[in-house]
């Protein structure tokens, strides 16, 4: 921890080679959290490259090098959200990070996480990124909103007015984007 506050602190006062280390230590998390946002491996790596270039840009503002970690984290899902919306891409959420392996025997749970996963494609990139941290990263609310940078209680509202949009949708069995209400 003290070495990452150290090169936080260096990278804050210019040291682009402090910066560079902070790079390499925090690149495998990035992009995985944006792949699970983006579920594109070129498409998260340009993304982490975006959070990485606004967090140079905007180390200077960051006060307290300790709390780089929610401070960057809701940078990098702030990339990942933006780059989305850009591509406007529609590839499908992974909640777990990895798939399961074929089982004859599970062709209905198999047929049930498909739909699952085209329902949530549906849903705009900023509740997938809800979903993603709270289910897929098992982050606490609070997390999350940090993560998002919004309040806590707007996480909540927001999680549950998405879970019941998916339950509605699910029932409908549709799945059909509609305007948000």
């Amino acid at each position: 921890m003290t070495q990452r506050r150290d090169l936080v602190s260096s990278a804050r006062g210019g040291d682009r080679e402090a910066f560079a280390e902070l790079v390499e230590l925090e690149s495998r998390e990035t992009i995985g959290l944006c792949l699970a946002i983006l579920r594109s491996q070129p498409d998260a790596e340009d993304a982490a490259q975006e959070a990485f270039v606004t967090a140079w840009r905007r180390l200077p503002s960051l006060r307290d090098p300790d709390l780089w970690g929610g401070w960057f984290r809701r940078l990098t899902v702030s990339a990942a959200i933006d780059y989305h919306r850009r591509r406007r891409n529609s590839n499908l959420v992974p909640l777990d990070g990895q798939e399961p392996p074929p089982n004859p025997d599970a062709q209905h749970s198999l047929a049930a996480r498909d739909e699952t996963r085209r329902l949530i494609a549906c849903l705009e990139a900023k509740d997938q990124a809800l979903l993603v941290l709270r289910f897929g990263y098992d982050f606490e609310l609070t997390q999350v909103a940090q993560a998002l940078g919004i309040p806590v209680g707007t996480a909540k509202s927001r999680l549950h007015r998405t879970l019941a949009r998916l339950r509605a949708e699910m029932e409908n069995g549709d799945g059909h984007r509609r305007p948000n209400s």
